[in-house]
């Protein structure tokens, strides 16, 4: 496909990068020589100077031949305008990025009225994902996929786990729990785990089931749910916290902000009259410690500072905190979480980076099996698609053992009716169905790309 991408910031680079590595033909717009400078180094792309706003810029780009226009700068001003343009000059399709709370209202109609296919707020899902992850502890890494029917669960494997050493096949039966094993990471190396594969300590496996077939497993191996939430503290008073406060006050839990910056403080004070807005530095470990943090239910911290969000959350994990939950925007921090005890963390670039994906494939597959929805994990190595069975799938009606599948591939679990159910051999799959694959082989776009052929 030809797709143009506006804004290289650090949304933008991952979605470029991301289409980059499934073969896109990619135009990046900036008007940036420097970042321009530094896309062409590390990607295969065309690239053009100028501001996506620019009717001779987008003309430059060949955006009549685009099939899709991708508007992700810092503005969403620029953005609108960009995409509307787009439209106007002949492109397919186009989506926007739109972060502004006071644009949400007006989303629908902002689509409807400029023809755009689609608008994405980062920071409003990043809010949704922190307040799934939130039921679990710490050490626990949780991601909800398939529209938040299912839920994925990663956990390092420690000294004297029960697990250690057990088949895979044995262990629901030794437990009597009923959750399918997804992946492993074991010496910076990925797996998609056979019956056969013994778990050893220090791997990180990734599992699914249901809610409560997921909690049982966890008690199994020493891990409970904490006590519900009752007092968060966010530091950090940007736009993820504003959704993130929406979602909390409307379950009723008390939220606590701190933020240096004292324009921002009012303006959560208009918009939260019922949450506690703190105007100080909430990197300061005595402040901190001030304003009851052993208190606390939960703390995230959602500054621009990778670095300071993983500290002060490893502080207050020191000090009694079971939930803690750091932003990070650079992938590569992720050894150093490890190393700190802490598992979790959100990283809203990748989370936008995979919807768009999954609509790019979807766009694809306007006739076959479409991609209903998509993510990462392990650092983007695994991808989960979900697939809606049609007419074209090669193996409906037959029984999963008997149909050869590509290597790395794990025929995960599939919907029937809203009810979800763990795929076995003597599975079938029919028309209608939803079907979750999990993979080590990038850019599947149809279910039949499953199939050893």
């Amino acid at each position: 496909m030809n797709i143009i991408i506006v804004g290289m910031g650090k949304v933008g680079f991952e979605i470029t990068k991301q289409l980059d590595e499934e073969g896109h033909d990619i135009t990046v717009i900036d008007n940036n020589v420097a970042v321009l400078n530094k896309v062409t180094n590390q990607l295969d792309v065309d690239v053009v100077l100028g501001s996506g706003g620019d009717t001779e810029v987008l003309m430059a780009s060949k955006v009549d031949q685009a099939d899709l226009v991708i508007a992700a700068t810092s503005s969403d001003e620029i953005n609108i305008i960009c995409c509307f343009i787009a439209k106007k000059m002949g492109a397919s399709h186009t989506i926007a990025r739109i972060r502004n709370p006071q644009y949400r209202q007006t989303t629908r109609l902002l689509k409807e009225e400029l023809g755009l296919s689609m608008s994405i707020n980062p920071e409003e899902v990043a809010a949704r994902e922190i307040l799934k992850s939130l039921s679990y502890p710490s050490q626990i890494k949780v991601n909800s996929f398939a529209n938040g029917k299912s839920e994925l669960v990663e956990f390092k494997i420690v000294e004297h786990s029960p697990l250690i050493g057990l088949p895979i096949h044995k262990i629901n039966f030794i437990l009597k729990t009923n959750v399918l094993f997804c992946a492993i990471e074991r010496k910076d190396e990925i797996h998609i785990p056979e019956g056969s594969t013994i778990i050893e300590q220090g791997d990180k496996i990734t599992f699914t089931g249901s809610t409560k077939d997921i909690e049982k497993f966890l008690y199994k191996n020493g891990i409970q749910r904490t006590r519900p939430l009752r007092e968060v503290m966010i530091v950090g008073g940007g736009k993820i916290t504003f959704y993130l406060t929406r979602l909390l006050l409307d379950l009723g839990i008390d939220v606590r902000i701190i933020e240096k910056n004292k324009d921002r403080c009012l303006n959560l004070v208009e918009q939260f009259p019922q949450a506690t807005i703190i105007q100080g530095d909430g990197t300061d470990h005595e402040f901190l410690m001030s304003e009851s943090l052993q208190e606390m239910d939960s703390f995230i911290a959602l500054t621009d500072n990778d670095e300071e969000n993983v500290i002060v959350c490893m502080f207050a994990s020191k000090n009694g905190v079971s939930r803690v939950l750091p932003k990070i925007n650079r992938v590569s921090l992720g050894f150093l979480l490890e190393k700190l005890g802490l598992q979790n963390a959100i990283t809203p670039k990748i989370l936008c980076a995979n919807q768009i994906a999954q609509y790019v494939r979807a766009m694809q597959n306007s006739v076959g099996s479409n991609v209903e929805s998509l993510m990462t994990i392990m650092d983007s190595r695994v991808e989960i698609l979900e697939f809606r069975i049609r007419d074209n799938c090669k193996f409906i009606g037959k029984p999963l053992k008997e149909v050869q599948f590509k290597k790395d591939i794990l025929i995960g679990y599939y919907s029937r009716k809203g009810i979800i159910t763990v795929a076995k051999g003597d599975s079938v799959i029919l028309k209608g169905d939803t079907v979750v694959i999990f993979s080590l082989k990038k850019g599947l776009r149809d279910i039949n790309d499953v199939l050893d052929k």
